[in-house]
């Protein structure tokens, strides 16, 4: 009997996302099985290790799994060739792979991957689909229909429950043996296009000029807005949980907790003040993010903690946004993110130069970055025609 077992970066699958299938291949008498354990890209494989490469991401949580399951099929592989256990037990047809049981596999793959705000999102949408035992080979167009129905009965917009699908077409086309479908994907969900609200320079003012009461909570939201402007449009969970140590010598230096890139800003004068405010108060720069690891839980039950409170911080500080707004008299809904289209519109202004600009706000795709600027500009344009027609100046 002819045995033999090996981990593969199967090259010949692709997934949307550029990455391909590490799976689990052991062969009897010339007679394969494979199974999916994870995916990587191709520069991340090491052929002569069969594991991923130090560099890559979550690496040591991976190839620790892929150890793992090594371990397990060898084991399975040694039993067969003792005559303690059957070879059918390993080809016999695989059992029914429900949408539920395919859902908790995505779960411990997001577990071993380390990928804590995913996790948090495919265990949400689980607990909002009622059949979870139907055949995932069945799912079709009328039961994903009718799963947009119920959305829309939670009361979710047409945004949000295409990202449910999506989500959803993701772990179908993991799992299926179909991969996703044409049906799957010819699915459409109709959403209201999305208005980037943005400061102009003199309602940006007002808010600078506003006199609040120091030491509380109110100003340092307040000041927290001025920094993600001050700062390239910094997204907010960048700022909340930045150390007053990541400004130094003139510069802010952090990880971008999106795209995992490495940034160096220069502190320009308008920012300096309110980092030397808040230098050293608290155990971050500004006073809302409180949270620390905990050494008696995981490393990702601890990023699923930190995830979770840097939601709760963002909502506090949109709350005391609101407040500010009507201080200042703007009737624009702020929110922390309206800092970000700010210093956007302000970029735009001074360089048209999209591979700069793309730059400054940290997109990782120019496509994207462009569509991103052309929604700003036409939403001008359409503001700048409506006050013509009615000669508004």
């Amino acid at each position: 009997m002819r045995i033999n077992l090996n981990l593969v970066c199967y090259i010949h699958k692709t997934y949307s996302d550029g990455t391909h299938p590490i799976m689990l291949q052991y062969t009897i008498d010339r007679k394969a099985r494979r199974r999916v354990l994870a995916r990587c890209r191709k520069r991340d494989w090491d052929d002569r290790s069969k594991r991923l490469r130090s560099s890559a991401p979550n690496a040591d949580a991976i190839n620790h799994y892929l150890t793992v399951e090594y371990l397990k099929a060898e084991k399975e592989l040694y039993e067969i060739k003792l005559g303690t256990r059957s070879r059918s037990e390993i080809f016999r047809p695989q059992a029914v792979m429900t949408i539920g049981s395919a859902m908790d596999l995505e779960l411990t793959r997001m577990e071993t991957e380390h990928k804590a705000g995913q996790y948090d999102k495919v265990r949400a949408l689980k607990r909002q689909i009622e059949d979870l035992n139907i055949d995932i080979l069945e799912i079709d167009r009328k039961w994903i229909e009718q799963l947009v129905n119920h959305f829309r009965e939670m009361g979710n917009i047409g945004s949000t429950i295409q990202k449910k699908i999506k989500l959803l077409r993701g772990i179908i086309g993991r799992y299926s043996e179909k991969g996703i479908t044409k049906e799957h994907r010819n699915i459409r969900i109709p959403t209201q296009k999305s208005i980037k609200v943005k400061l102009t320079r003199e309602e940006l003012s007002r808010i600078e000029d506003l006199r609040l009461p120091d030491n509380d909570l109110i100003t340092a939201a307040r000041d927290l807005f001025l920094l993600q402007i001050y700062l390239r449009g910094i997204r907010i969970g960048d700022l909340l949980q930045a150390f007053s140590s990541d400004f130094e010598d003139g510069r802010f230096n952090y990880t971008d907790g999106k795209t995992g890139k490495r940034y160096s800003l220069k502190i320009i004068d308008a920012a300096k003040p309110i980092v030397e405010k808040y230098m050293g108060k608290y155990n971050r720069l500004l006073p809302f993010f409180t949270w620390k690891p905990n050494e008696r839980i995981t490393k990702f039950e601890n990023d699923r903690i930190r995830l979770k409170h840097k939601e709760c911080c963002t909502t506090i500080v949109n709350k005391h946004l609101k407040v500010i707004a009507g201080m200042a008299g703007i009737s624009k809904p702020l929110s922390s993110h309206v800092a970000r289209h700010t210093f956007a519109r302000m970029a735009i202004d001074k360089i048209n130069n999209p591979m700069i600009t793309m730059e400054l706000l940290g997109h990782t795709s120019l496509a994207i970055h462009q569509q991103y600027l052309n929604e700003i500009r036409q939403e001008e344009l359409l503001d700048e025609i409506t006050d013509s027609i009615f000669c508004i100046k």
